[in-house]
């Protein structure tokens, strides 16, 4: 097999970027949005292009500790042929594939999927899909282009999906979270609310702000378990918590 990869980075071991699993994480170089608070905004351009031989020996070289990888980025379904053998290479090899994804490509995921070339799929949602304004003014391109996209991409991978969404003071209101809940209510779907870290922004806008606590975190969460019950927050005080009626009680404790 014959590909070459515009290379981001390698993880060998992690215990948080799959719930549950210890997997490699492979970080693939390049991306189409310009968020303002990504963490990863190092990985959005450039290239550092490396044979596919060079990637397969890494994961083979782990693949006695870890039970998935996780490809991530930047953004990995638009490097689509390069995504693609490399699910395969790590399905062959009996470990489980994770893809962190924007949703910008749901032609890519559905051949995915389609192919069972995935088992889990982290679909970053980073604002309510009716309101196309906020996702252009996160994203740095056309809403409605993106949302078209995002709600297609989770259509496709309804069942096998944790959401993902990245809060901030600008963009962490009630509101704002109650509207991401409302796509979310009735589908099989996890999500993960997560607390922003200001300091790692590329936007000095966002960088001025001061980051919600975890409590403030919890707080958004709990204000829509009426909407979607299977719900966690990550921060960095706690971790990684369900979110339930039984925590805001042991807190008050």
């Amino acid at each position: 097999m014959s590909c070459r990869l515009n290379f981001g980075g390698f993880i060998p071991l992690s215990t948080i970027d799959w719930y549950g699993r210890a997997v490699s994480v492979l970080f693939y170089r390049g991306c189409p949005l310009r968020c303002i608070y990504c963490h990863n905004h190092l990985l959005q351009g450039g290239r550092e292009t490396v044979e596919y031989g060079f990637v397969e020996d890494k994961i083979r070289e782990v693949r006695d500790f870890v039970s998935g990888v996780v490809f991530s980025g930047g953004e990995p379904c638009a490097q689509a042929k390069e995504l693609i053998d490399l699910s395969t290479l790590v399905k062959d090899l009996d470990l489980a594939v994770g893809i962190e994804t924007s949703g910008f490509y749901p032609d890519v995921l559905s051949s995915l999927v389609e192919n069972d070339l995935v088992d889990r799929v982290f679909l970053d949602i980073k604002a309510p899909l009716d309101d196309p304004k906020a996702y252009g003014e996160i994203t740095g391109v056309d809403g409605a282009e993106v949302t078209r996209r995002v709600a297609e991409s989770l259509e496709i991978v309804n069942g096998m999906v944790e959401v993902r969404t990245t809060l901030f003071r600008s963009f962490g209101t009630r509101e704002f979270v109650r509207g991401i809940a409302s796509e979310l209510s009735g589908r099989e779907c996890e999500w993960v609310l997560r607390q922003g870290v200001p300091g790692n922004a590329p936007s000095e806008a966002i960088r001025s702000e001061k980051q919600l606590s975890r409590d403030e975190v919890l707080s958004l969460g709990e204000s829509v378990l009426d909407l979607v019950g299977n719900l966690r927050i990550r921060t960095i005080e706690k971790g990684e918590e369900k979110v339930s009626s039984a925590l805001s009680a042991a807190d008050s404790h």
